[in-house]
């Protein structure tokens, strides 16, 4: 049969014959499609072209070698052309001396075994502390290495090339945003005396204010002080806005509570600055790092030219965005009575500066957290020669909930224990780095490191991890086998590592628990993730149950007897990342625990009597209870007792029952009533001339 060229077959017809019309664009099509097709043949090739032989036995030097089938192959595939493992026989091929297999993307799709008595891992601790590139697996199936003369396996598989996300009703956003009517009563200009002053003081004179705009006259209004525009601010709420600078201008975001205030504040084309006033005269201040690896940031991600914003995350724990971004957080000792916007300008200023443009909103998202820069620490579970550390957890933090992965480094060395990764970490400047990943205790198990020591070395490495502001997540190491109850549940010779006192690694697990624990009770950012509670089980029989009962669904959580499989991998990366979100982006809440009222809220010489307390509950309830009294005359029907600062008022005047007599007495009123004003004056009806005193009873109101 004659072979007719594809262009002569597809030529054009007679001009004008609508049956035959013009086929350039067939023929461009295919010309372009043979193009393709050559292009891909020239990056792809085959194991059996440079003569690899997969003749081996796993886990015994035997076999064709296939030292010179790699060299070949490396010195042809120089521009990233794929290598295709061909299974012809075992599938598995003996190298005799090889042990770097980086540079060549290998197709595992058939699931080889590279065996040999070098093959270990894909790069020495040297080679991943220089950045050198890792093995590259593409296709569906997996690489496995053996080292036959350390008796030691690793398995990797290709990354995935891409993530989708299918939304739930918790991913939908709530956001309610409404205005903040900025002419109102709502908003209430104040100052601070600059820069010690830790009371406030009402200031009008120069300011203009508009539902959208308060405008200052610099010329008149005062000067060299904190002035700023306060809010009485919901908990759970955000408050956003924009400073119109003048020059010289320093624009504010305040959070002010009962005797000081914490501001974030900056002078044009300024690093930030987070301050911190607790007492008149008593205040600390520390500069805010700029977003990203550039030491003079973008104009409008400066705090004079950017968004701001406040989130109050409880009644006392805050964070301030800019241009929706987490810039800056804190926690007051005391819940927040304004929120807003602040200027600082000095004397013989002229101009106009403005507060633009505030809302407020209801159920919010969540500011983005800064960029992530992570450092990894930890031993083989932790070490890059598994995949899933760190890549699978950059992989799904990235872009999720507005992450950029900015930076990654892992010190981790497999076979490693605390001590030794302790002497690492100690040595690295923590400057920059806002996440560490901490995963340690199986070779402490495994050498009966005294647990003393190993407890006194963790608090030592979360000391160094948090020395600086990043936060620390912390794995608990789930429970493996050793290589003898391996064989026994099994039969297989030789199964996995070789490891012992599988026993002993509960109650290092406990001592990372309880270490983790009192760095929480101490405010510390630190979370914990329990793999065996992400992983199930980890038994030898898994390995081959599916073997035995086909309607196994059994996840083997290893392949060897210590080291998790890939899919176990990606499952503690997950959790890693929701426990590293739990710390980025606290949980909000209304709550406030239960406090002794202050003396400073009692009015006309009233007193706590008996345990006089105050709360708000998840719910933003405000409750007051215990027994306040007065030993002078002050008793008479709305005697103000009490003055509530601005984040326990209610919004409507409230009237409650009270008990104002200790014990019944023949013709003598026990019943009284609260009452509680919108300006927080609490007031008292009924009190027994006697006893002089009131049972707060549980008041409690919205």
């Amino acid at each position: 049969m004659a072979v007719v060229p594809f262009n002569t077959l597809f030529a054009d017809g007679p001009v004008g014959n609508p049956y035959q019309p013009t086929k350039q664009d067939l023929r461009d099509t295919f010309n372009d499609l043979n193009g393709r097709i050559s292009t891909v043949s020239d990056s792809v090739h085959y194991s059996t072209e440079f003569g690899f032989v997969d003749d081996g036995v796993a886990g015994v030097d035997a076999g064709s070698n296939n030292d010179a089938a790699w060299a070949a192959a490396k010195a042809a595939l120089t521009n990233g052309e794929i290598l295709v493992m061909v299974r012809q026989n075992t599938g598995v091929f003996y190298f005799a001396t090889t042990s770097d297999f980086t540079g060549i993307p290998i197709d595992a799709t058939s699931n080889p075994t590279f065996n040999g008595p070098n093959v270990y891992n894909d790069r020495t601790s040297a080679e991943v502390a220089a950045g050198g590139p890792p093995i590259t697996i593409v296709g569906a199936g997996r690489l496995t290495s053996l080292s036959t003369s350390l008796n030691v396996t690793y398995r990797r598989h290709a990354e995935p090339v891409a993530k989708v996300d299918f939304l739930t009703d918790g991913d939908v956003a709530y956001d309610e945003p409404t205005v903040v009517d900025m002419s109102a009563a709502a908003v209430t200009m104040l100052k601070y005396a600059w820069p010690n002053g830790n009371a406030t003081s009402a200031t009008s004179t120069g300011i203009t204010k508009t539902t959208n705009d308060i405008q200052i006259n610099r010329a008149t209004a005062d000067n060299s002080v904190l002035m700023f525009a306060g809010v009485v601010p919901e908990v759970t709420c955000q408050y956003s806005w924009a400073v119109g600078p003048n020059v010289n201008d320093v624009p504010f975001a305040v959070l002010a509570f009962d005797g000081g205030y914490h501001a974030v504040y900056a002078a044009l084309n300024s690093r930030a600055i987070h301050k911190k006033l607790t007492a008149a005269n008593t205040f600390t201040e520390v500069n805010i790092p700029d977003f990203g690896a550039r030491i003079t940031p973008e104009t409008s991600y400066t705090f004079a030219q950017g968004s701001i914003t406040i989130d109050l995350i409880t009644p006392t724990k805050y964070q301030v965005g800019l241009n929706g971004v987490v810039f800056a957080e804190g926690d007051l000792p005391s819940p927040a009575l304004y929120v807003g916007p602040g200027l600082f300008f000095g004397p013989s200023q002229t101009g106009t500066s403005h507060f633009f443009n505030m809302v407020k909103v209801k159920n919010p998202s969540r500011l983005a957290p800064r960029p992530i820069r992570a450092l990894f620490v930890g031993d083989s579970k932790m070490d890059p020669v598994f995949q899933g550390w760190p890549d699978d957890i950059a992989r799904i933090m990235q872009g999720s909930m507005g992450v950029q992965w900015e930076y990654t480094r892992n010190i981790a060395v497999a076979g490693e224990t605390l001590a030794q990764q302790l002497t690492r970490i100690l040595a690295l400047d923590m400057t920059g780095y806002t996440d560490v990943f901490i995963g340690l205790g199986t070779n402490d198990a495994q050498g009966l490191t005294s647990q003393t020591t190993f407890a006194t070395n963790l608090g030592l490495m979360l000391n160094q991890a948090l020395s600086l502001g990043a936060r620390a997540t912390l794995l608990l190491t789930p429970a493996f086998y050793t290589r003898a109850d391996g064989y026994a549940v099994t039969g297989f010779v030789n199964q996995g590592q070789a490891s012992v006192n599988g026993a002993a690694v509960p109650a290092y697990r406990e001592i990372i628990r309880r270490v983790v624990a009192t760095y929480r009770d101490a405010g510390s950012k630190v979370a914990l993730v329990d793999a065996g509670k992400i992983c199930g089980p980890t038994l030898a029989q898994y390995l081959t149950w599916a073997s035995s009962w086909s309607g196994s669904r059994v996840d083997t959580n290893v392949f060897d007897n210590i080291h998790e499989g890939r899919t176990a991998r990606t499952k503690i990366a997950q959790a890693c990342a929701r426990a590293a979100y739990g710390i980025i982006t606290p949980r909000k809440t209304k709550a406030y625990p239960v406090t002794a009222i202050p003396a400073g809220w009692f009015q006309n010489g009233w007193v706590n009597m008996t345990a006089s307390v105050f709360w708000i509950d998840e719910r933003g309830y405000k409750h007051l209870d215990g027994i306040i009294n007065t030993a002078g005359s002050t008793i008479a029907d709305g005697t103000q007792v009490l003055l509530l600062p601005t984040f326990m008022r209610p919004s409507r005047t409230i009237q409650l029952p009270t008990i104002t007599q200790i014990a019944a007495v023949a013709g003598s009123n026990a019943q009284g009533w609260v009452e509680i004003l919108a300006s927080g004056a609490v007031n008292v009806y009924g009190v027994n001339t006697t006893s002089k005193f009131v049972r707060l009873s549980d008041a409690h109101w919205e």
